[in-house]
């Protein structure tokens, strides 16, 4: 190959190389501009996140409380028309209850609201006893 020739092989070659090395510098810069307009959405995504967590955890703990109640309602209260129980034994009965399950028992004014609330049996108060239930584990 004439020397002429391979010169300017050599300087296409170049140019070549040169076009590449400018898509791959504008390729960069794009990533670079996406990447650091990332930054900003990513800190208010935590920012909306952070917030979503302390909207929401108040509301996961109540059902958690409620939940408690409901399955103690569930699996120690026995419908019985004549049966009572007075309030401070209920609620020592609920709480220890709770406890042994590894949960914070609901304070005792949220329990006496609650736990009227459920179906079948539905507890009264009624002259400081709970009405028409009594605890599984009593007999009749």
């Amino acid at each position: 190959m004439d020397p002429l020739e391979m010169i300017q092989e050599q300087e296409k070659k170049i140019q070549s190389l040169e076009i590449e090395l400018i898509e791959l510098r504008q390729g960069l810069a794009v990533l670079q501009d996406y990447f650091s307009g990332l930054a900003p959405v990513r800190q208010e995504q935590e920012a909306t996140a952070e917030i979503d967590q302390d909207l929401m955890r108040p509301l996961v703990d109540e059902d958690l409380e409620f939940e408690g109640i409901w399955e103690f309602h569930q699996k120690m209260l026995v419908a019985d028309p004549k049966g009572f129980i007075p309030l401070d034994t209920m609620y020592e009965t609920f709480a220890a209850y709770c406890r042994s399950r590894g949960r914070k028992p609901v304070d005792k004014i949220a329990f006496e609201f609650l736990l009227p609330q459920m179906e079948e049996p539905r507890p009264v108060i009624y002259r400081g006893k709970w009405q028409g239930c009594r605890l599984r584990t009593e007999r009749r």
